[in-house]
């Protein structure tokens, strides 16, 4: 058993985030595994609730509020800053008692010096800055992202990866390796593997006419390829499904129901909604988002080059007008596409990489 503590450091944000849901899995996988892991969240009390959890849960202000004044340094990535503050506002109705209670020195953590921090990747330039005195790691699920707040001064240098205190990088796909391993060739970068839960999600062979689809992701592109189909005429006897605000339960109860499911991925380290629809028998059509391309299998799915919105609405007609002939062959390829993903991402597996990682990291 390993008694270093490890936090990860997690937003404040109760409503279904993939990349929350991750940070809590390992975590329990760790300490599952005779490792000491937490969950390290700002305010007292605060716990995702949207998903079952009995994960191990700590909570430090100070952290929180250094990682705010490094940010309100930053305006280039609003979208994402904006997201990252808004978890202030998490309990606004009781922001006295609830500063009170994070300030009390019975409620946050007493740092020592061989705590490891796992920092997320959004966080800028400067965040390991924040715990000199720690070991610290970046947990990069989102590749595409490990440059936000950052500028173009060529004399600026300043990056965790390149921090002394920095031991290892930790990313979810080949493609987010890739990524960092170019950008930081001297980086220890360690990859693990998502787990998709078979219990869950799992193949159905009894679809509807429905179509799937995540609504906040390249609304722009879903909008266009929506419309041009149903101005031609092509979504008369479908119905649409929107996969958003819903529990996992929900979201499995939803896919193993619908028989194709839209990707609009972009800039995925790895893209877990496309993943989990193939695993529930969906027929995938769309964008596989850089992270996704090692499952986007032409065998089972129909990958379009990123953008390519004209080829989207042609791909996508041609496979409707297909199905309404015969569904039996994309009943065939739904199979085979969940097999695929619980066979390369299985819970297990997830477990066995994680495990591997942190050995290898702590030793």
């Amino acid at each position: 058993m390993n008694n270093k503590r490890i936090f990860f450091v997690c937003d404040d944000i109760n409503a279904p985030t993939g990349g929350i849901k991750q940070i809590y899995r390992q975590v329990d996988i760790l300490n599952n595994n005779g490792f000491n892991a937490f969950v390290l969240h700002r305010w007292y009390g605060f716990k995702c609730t949207w998903f079952k959890n009995e994960t191990k849960i700590a909570y430090y202000y100070p952290l929180f509020e250094g990682i705010d004044n490094l940010l309100k340094t930053k305006s280039n990535e609003k979208g994402i800053l904006n997201l990252l503050l808004k978890a202030k506002n998490i309990y606004k109705k009781n922001i006295k008692e609830n500063l009170l209670k994070i300030k009390s020195k019975s409620k946050n953590i007493s740092v020592k010096q061989d705590d490891i921090f796992v920092f997320p990747e959004v966080y800028g330039p400067n965040v390991t800055n924040l715990l000199v005195n720690n070991p610290t790691v970046i947990y990069n699920q989102g590749a595409y992202q490990t440059f936000f707040h950052y500028d173009l001064n060529l004399k600026n240098n300043d990056t965790p990866y390149l921090e002394k205190n920095l031991i290892a990088t930790v990313v979810n796909s080949e493609n987010a390796k890739e990524y960092i391993n170019h950008a930081f060739p001297k980086m220890t970068v360690n990859r693990v593997r998502y787990g998709i839960d078979a219990k869950n999600f799992s193949f159905n062979e009894n679809k509807k006419r429905k179509i799937a689809f995540m609504p906040r992701r390249l609304r722009p592109d879903l909008v266009q390829v929506i419309n041009i189909l149903k101005f031609r005429g092509v979504l008369e006897n479908w119905e649409l499904v929107e996969i958003h605000n819903m529990n996992e339960n929900e979201v499995a109860k939803n896919l193993k129901e619908c028989a194709f499911f839209l990707s609009f991925s972009i800039n995925e380290g790895f893209g877990m909604p496309p993943a989990e629809a193939m695993a529930c028998g969906c027929v995938v059509v769309g964008y596989a988002g850089k992270g996704g391309k090692e499952f986007f299998k032409e065998d089972f799915c129909y990958p379009i080059e990123d953008r390519d919105v004209i080829a989207f609405a042609k791909t996508l007609e041609k496979v409707i007008k297909e199905y309404e002939l015969d569904d039996k062959p994309f009943v065939t390829k739904g199979k085979k596409a969940s097999e695929f993903i619980l066979s390369e991402y299985s819970m297990e597996m997830e477990e066995r990489t994680i495990v591997e990682c942190w050995t290898k990291i702590l030793n």
